[in-house]
This record gives C-alpha cells, structure tokens and sequence, in this order.
C-alpha cells in the first residue's frame, strides 16, 4: 500500500466535507466542532481555503490510489502580531488505515508545508488528553504541552480536558 500526501485541490472540496464529517460523526470527543452543527453548513471551515487554493491555509490529504483517507489542516493566524504562528487542525485517518503510521507521515507532510510559508515560527496544535495515540503521534515529531485547559468540552454530562502542544521551526526534525 503506497499513501501519496499532497495539498488537496479545488475538485476535491466534497471529499474533504464527507471525510471531515465522518470524522465528527464517528470521534465526536476528539474535535471541538459538532457534527450536526457541522452538516448543515453550505462550506465547512476549510472549504474556501481549499476552493480558492490558499497557499497560508491548506489541507494535506493522504490518498490511496484515489481515495482520500486522510486529511491534517494547517491554519495561520492573520494578524499582524500572531501571523508567525499557525495552527495543526482536523488530524484525521480513516478507521481501516490507522495504526499504519499514516498519522504521523500526514503530520510531516503538513509541517514541512507550512514551515516553508515565509515567517512561519511555530506551529501549534490541541488534543483531547484522553486521546493518547494522537498524543503520542504529536511527541515523536517533537510537539511540547505547554498547558492544559480543563473542561475544554462538554458532551452530554463529561467533560473532556484539552492539552495544548507547540513545536518551533528551529527545533522541528523531518
């Protein structure tokens, strides 16, 4: 099985929303947004971004041959003070695919783009702390925690606390 990584294009939109939303749907404590709330939007948060080709706000999908079973966004911030800062959002590999290190491989693929976007100083990311494997995946390519904010969701009557990780260009290894 060869997974091929690339930024996804204008024509795979739909692709990102139907993955996306399976994501939510089957991992609702793992991401902050809702599924249904997320369903009944005409574009999801990336869509634009990916429709309009945004080279500071992208989606790296994994492919196999010409299905996408993963997606990793990269967001930057937009303001002035914080624009050498992005963000990792939406980490997602479909069920059949995981405990394949395609986690991991979406991730690198996600950092060496956004690392190369000019002024680009230090990526962040958050993880629901009861999701160890993806805590795990985010401390092999050297994301630090740098805080915790407790009770970060609610879902029904549990709360989910959510830990915050950073790493720094100078400090990532590919």
């Amino acid at each position: 099985m060869k997974i091929v990584f690339r930024k996804l294009q204008k024509k795979e939109s739909n692709s990102y929303r139907e993955l996306r939303l399976e994501c939510l749907k089957i991992y609702p404590e793992n991401f902050g947004s809702n599924y249904h709330d997320e369903k009944v939007k005409d574009k999801l948060f990336f869509q634009p971004y990916i429709e309009n080709s945004n080279t500071a706000n992208f989606v790296i999908g994994g492919f196999d041959n010409e299905k996408l079973i993963a997606l990793c966004g990269f967001h930057r911030y937009e303001a002035k003070k914080t624009r050498h800062r992005g963000t990792i959002i939406q980490v997602y590999v479909k069920q059949e695919y995981q405990g394949k290190n395609i986690g991991l491989d979406i991730l690198k693929s996600t950092l060496n783009k956004a690392f190369q976007i000019d002024g680009i100083e230090q990526i962040e990311l958050g993880v629901i702390t009861t999701n160890s494997g993806a805590e795990k995946t985010y401390k092999k390519l050297g994301f630090k925690e740098y805080g915790v904010q407790k009770n970060y969701l609610k879902i029904g009557s549990n709360y989910f606390d959510h830990k915050m990780m950073v790493i720094y260009a100078n400090q990532y290894n590919p």
